[in-house]
């Protein structure tokens, strides 16, 4: 009787969990291409956000070695190429942080950084994600890597990080380095 009451109650959860499984499959399904639509139409307007001075966006496959850098686009100006824009995938504290940053390519400087997608701790890294941090990057030179520190000064090559998320500034940071090394060596001399 004890043995048979224990049958049950496995079969009914193997029924439960399968039956769950399903669920959350089938609702798997139906979100993810929505969901990638969304990602893909935060993408687009983030190109104009960090190189707003472009009249067309030519996305590109990105070549080169570097792992962290997920996609390339061009940005076109009087049917010139005027700046590059990356998509880099950076080690934040909570995981990975997905940043566009934009270059202007005859002034070699960073147009400014978008972050996309990240999982850093709210009320702390997550400010990562805020358009005053952005701005931070905004003009700095794509001559030399930049360098975060804790407090604000007047060093072109320092990024003031966010307070009480080193690891998110510096995570962001790195990722801007990874596409401008990249931009360096492929438009550095134009």
């Amino acid at each position: 009787m004890m043995k048979n009451k224990i049958v049950h109650l496995t079969v009914f959860l193997l029924l439960v969990t399968g039956i769950s499984g399903l669920a959350i499959g089938y609702v798997n399904g139906v979100t993810a291409p929505v969901i990638a639509a969304q990602d893909a139409q935060k993408l687009k307007e983030g190109y104009a956000e960090v190189y707003p001075d472009a009249d067309d966006y030519k996305e590109s496959t990105y070549t080169g070695t570097e792992k962290a850098i997920t996609g390339l686009v061009t940005a076109v100006k009087g049917g010139e190429e005027a700046g590059v824009l990356y998509v880099v995938d950076a080690s934040g504290y909570g995981g990975t942080v997905q940043i566009l940053v934009g270059f202007d390519i005859p002034g070699k400087t960073v147009t400014g950084i978008k972050v996309l997608n990240q999982s850093e701790t709210p009320g702390l890294g997550a400010n990562c994600a805020n358009a005053w941090f952005a701005q931070r990057y905004i003009g700095k030179s794509a001559e030399k890597d930049l360098t975060v520190v804790k407090v604000e000064t007047a060093d072109p090559g320092e990024v003031q990080a966010i307070t009480a998320a080193t690891i998110t500034s510096q995570g962001v940071t790195d990722g801007v380095n990874i596409a401008r090394r990249d931009f360096a060596a492929n438009y550095g001399s134009l």
